[in-house]
Order: structure tokens, then C-alpha cells, then sequence
């Protein structure tokens, strides 16, 4: 296939699903990964998409491809961070969970705990609990926050979901950001979902940022929290490579740890 024939494949593609992944990319073009990179630098030079980690979304796609295609992207490190954030939670909690493909690893991980009540923004993540819970007949319980519903994440935000939030005080909350900026702390590339996420971290006891490493090379705009507002960083091994921001955000955060 010719270059401007890939080009106007990957345009079309893009027109259709707002988002592709580099992998999808190679086989449904028959190419390299290196050959699929660089026609993506050309066309974000022309203006006819926007890279993002993973992939691409459309010119006038949100800056982050949607659930289902991060669901798809660091699954090995987001696994190891859902349970390094399992060991986190007690049984008989009250919990918040944000929306973000890595607490959809972390809702995974808690069947085998004991009258938990999660509140989430996630319909994905309410899913998965709910099932498990009944296949478990587990004492723990669900409940999905109210609000307006985003067509790329499949969650609740809004003004209901902040209010709804505001009436409970939970144990602790977990946020699975965009970013993490080692100036400006964790970065959502939506507003909305940056003000869901603050409020579940200001009305929690204690909290946990998710971040696998691939997000302190990704932008955001709107932040969620501070580093010295960060309970717990959760992050995994990929980090060591870059041994200077490590350091530095370890001096940051109250607690860092690493998921092997």
C-alpha cells in the first residue's frame, strides 16, 4: 500500500472511530510500527490527527483516546498496580473510584474483599463489580454516582455526580489520572473528569493516585491534585528507567510505591 493510500486508510479510520492504536495500525496496514509512526508524524504535521501514547485520535477527538482502547495499552503494568492498590483496602470500606482504565484493573481485584461499599462515576467499573459480587455473593455492595454521561468513558460527571459525592466521606479514593506532571501534580485531559476525581479525593480519609509510568510523558490540562495533596502514588517498575524523575517525585509524594 502506497503512502497516500495508508494516509487516507488511516483518515478514514479515524473519521469512523475517533481513536486507533498503533498495533491495530501495523496489522490492518500490513506494516511496520516504525513505517505506521512515521505516518502519523506527517499527518499530525498536516493538521489531520493528534498523536497520543498508544495511537491516535482524530483532529477533533479529546486528547486522550477513550476506555477502551487505554483498556488495551500497558495492561501488564496497570495489573500490577491494581494490586499493589488491592493491598491498600480492608475489609468493610467505603470506597471511591474514579473512571480510568487502570481502576477498571483495581474493581478486578476485589471480589475476595469482604462489605466493601464502592461508590463510583464508572458504569464499566459498577459492571464488573456488580457481576463479580453476585457470582461471589459477597456482602459488598455498589452504588454508580449520578450525573451526565460521557460517550468515551462510559461515566457519570457533572454537577449532580460532585454533589452526590459531597454527601460521603469515604475511607479512601482512587484516582486514575491522564498525567502526572512533575510540576503540577496529576492532570486530567478533561475538566469534568479532573473535577470528579478532586472531589472524591477531598471528601475521602485517605487516597491513591494510579498512574502507570507511561502517564509522566502525557500532557493534561486540567489537574486533579497537588503531589503533597497524594496520599499514596501507585505506579509501576517502567518508572526506574527514568531514575531522576523517580527521585524527584519520590521526594514529592508521601508515599510511593512501586508495582513489580
Amino acid at each position: 500500500m502506497w503512502k497516500n493510500q495508508r494516509h487516507q486508510r488511516i483518515f478514514r479510520l479515524l473519521d469512523e472511530w475517533q481513536s486507533l492504536t498503533t498495533d491495530y495500525l501495523v496489522e490492518d496496514l500490513s506494516v511496520s510500527r516504525e513505517t505506521v509512526r512515521r505516518d502519523l508524524l506527517d499527518m499530525e504535521a498536516l493538521g489531520l490527527l493528534r498523536r497520543v501514547h498508544g495511537g491516535a485520535v482524530s483532529a477533533n477527538a479529546r486528547a486522550e483516546p477513550p476506555l477502551d482502547v487505554r483498556a488495551k495499552l500497558q495492561v501488564k503494568e496497570k495489573q500490577a498496580i491494581a494490586r499493589a492498590a488491592c493491598d491498600l483496602i480492608t475489609d468493610h470500606k467505603v470506597i471511591y473510584f474514579d473512571t480510568g482504565s487502570t481502576t477498571i484493573f483495581l474493581a478486578r481485584q476485589l471480589a475476595t474483599i469482604h462489605g466493601l461499599h464502592v461508590i463510583t462515576n464508572s458504569l464499566e467499573a459498577a459492571s464488573q463489580l456488580q457481576k463479580d459480587y453476585r457470582a461471589n455473593r459477597s456482602s459488598s455492595r455498589v452504588s454508580l454516582l449520578g450525573g451526565n454521561l460521557t460517550v468515551f468513558d462510559f461515566a457519570t460527571c457533572g454537577q449532580q455526580t460532585v454533589r452526590e459525592i459531597s454527601r460521603i466521606q469515604a475511607d479512601i479514593a482512587f484516582v486514575s489520572p491522564t498525567a502526572i506532571d512533575p510540576l503540577h501534580g496529576a492532570l486530567n485531559a478533561v475538566q469534568e473528569e479532573a473535577e470528579v476525581a478532586t472531589a472524591m479525593l477531598d471528601n475521602s480519609r485517605e487516597n491513591a493516585v494510579l498512574a502507570d509510568a507511561s502517564k509522566f510523558t502525557i500532557s493534561g490540562n486540567y489537574r486533579s491534585c497537588r503531589f503533597d495533596q497524594m496520599g499514596t502514588l501507585v505506579t509501576d517498575a517502567q518508572i526506574r528507567k527514568q531514575p531522576e524523575f523517580s527521585s524527584r517525585i519520590k521526594s514529592l509524594v508521601k508515599n510511593l510505591i512501586i508495582a513489580e
